[in-house]
């Protein structure tokens, strides 16, 4: 694995070498995947040099020009799905500092946060941290106790935030949650963006719609995202349960809810209006948007909302919960609805379904919401923020 330094090339003059790190990459599909591998398709875009720093399956480290995979354990016991790579690999450790990133970026807070943190200690240069995860809403996975869980959560991060040079938040929402955290570093809000090309309004695939069993002209209601608790697709169905008027639902992904959901079902007698779908390769994904006519989600633990994002870039307006994480995505009376209460969910989801006009409507509305939120900004934006963090002797400076 080890390089010459001699045969490492060298940066270009406007480009800048970025070190992503995090302890969750693709094949997994999350949020936190997701954004990560937007910005890097934004940054090669923009003529950077990326790498990526992550977790990988076996016992050895690997490198394929692109992704460096550490050794790793599993760790679902502490959240599903999840592994702890090695936290020392001398070899790697020296490849990376002969590569010379001139930004080191994380986006999880374990293994590949320490992994970034003695870079920058070995490179003197800055290390940015994105906030992806709202761990307070998650303390059933670690905590028995609400209280305490939340208030390690703060403490957790504030001893961990505090070390960087910069924090990104998704949105205002988590900035100010983090200011309330006491967080010393400056915050720079960032939202992430989706692949525009990617995400658009289309015809609906008549292939997978059979494969489906949907009805023809039944409106389609799609729910797509994690099946947990944190998710809330429980009151999604008990909501759907109280709309009146023809739809059918389709609910897209997997998690530990999937057999609690499907009895859930079985139990309200909408077994012939749902469809499961499982988990999504996402090369599929854009194309479960395009069969959907109205995008819902009862969610109180979003920080970045890609999957509201996706929907209204695909043209499908959006009902949930209101949340602050949906400032300037998901605008009421415009592109969808936020609500406040569960009356208020199942009026405008059946107002929507009996309202093709208003689907219309609103849909084009939804379309233009996203054009201002497409990869290439996102790109833009974050290496404004690696600016910032390089402070103004070095802000604009290549590697």
């Amino acid at each position: 694995m080890p390089v010459h330094p001699l045969l490492t090339p060298r940066s270009q003059p406007g480009r800048r070498r970025v070190l992503l790190l995090t302890d969750s990459y693709r094949p997994t599909v999350n949020g936190v995947v997701s954004s990560v591998d937007e910005l890097r398709r934004g940054l090669l875009e923009a003529g950077h040099e990326v790498r990526v720093l992550t977790v990988g399956p076996t016992r050895r480290t690997t490198f394929d020009g692109g992704v460096y995979r550490l050794p790793s354990l599993d760790a679902s016991h502490i959240y599903p799905h999840a592994r702890l790579g090695r936290p020392v690999d001398g070899d790697l450790l020296a490849e990376l500092v002969r590569w010379r990133p001139a930004v080191l970026h994380s986006h999880t807070e374990f293994v590949a946060f320490w992994w970034a943190r003695r870079l920058a200690h070995r490179l003197s240069v800055p290390h940015v941290h994105t906030y992806h995860t709202l761990y307070a809403d998650y303390t059933h996975y670690f905590c028995p106790h609400e209280r305490l869980g939340r208030a390690l959560c703060a403490s957790f991060a504030r001893r961990t935030l505090d070390r960087t040079d910069l924090v990104i938040a998704p949105t205002e929402k988590i900035r100010r949650l983090l200011e309330g955290y006491a967080v010393r570093p400056p915050i720079a809000v960032v939202p992430t963006g989706v692949d525009l090309a990617r995400f658009a309004p289309g015809a609906p695939s008549r292939e997978l719609s059979a494969a489906l069993g949907l009805a023809p002209g039944v409106p389609v209601v799609l729910s797509l995202g994690r099946l947990a608790v944190e998710k809330n697709v429980t009151e999604v169905l008990d909501l759907l349960a109280g709309v009146a008027g023809p739809w059918q639902l389709v609910v897209a992904g997997d998690g530990p809810q999937a057999g609690a959901l499907r009895r859930q079902v079985d139990r309200l007698g909408m077994g012939s209006r749902v469809r499961f779908v499982g988990a999504v390769d996402p090369s599929r994904v854009p194309e479960l948007y395009r069969l959907a006519d109205v995008f819902v989600s009862a969610s109180r633990t979003e920080t970045q909302g890609l999957t509201f994002l996706e929907a209204l870039a695909s043209g499908v307006p959006v009902v949930c919960r209101d949340d602050a994480a949906l400032d300037g995505v998901v605008v009421a009376g415009r592109n969808g609805q936020r609500c406040t209460t569960p009356e208020e969910f199942t009026r405008s989801l059946t107002r929507l379904l009996q309202e093709p006009d208003l689907r219309r409507r609103w849909g084009r509305r939804a379309v233009r919401t996203a054009a201002g939120l497409g990869r290439q900004a996102f790109a833009s934006a974050v290496c404004a923020a690696y600016d910032q963090a390089a402070g103004p002797q070095r802000a604009g400076m290549a590697a």
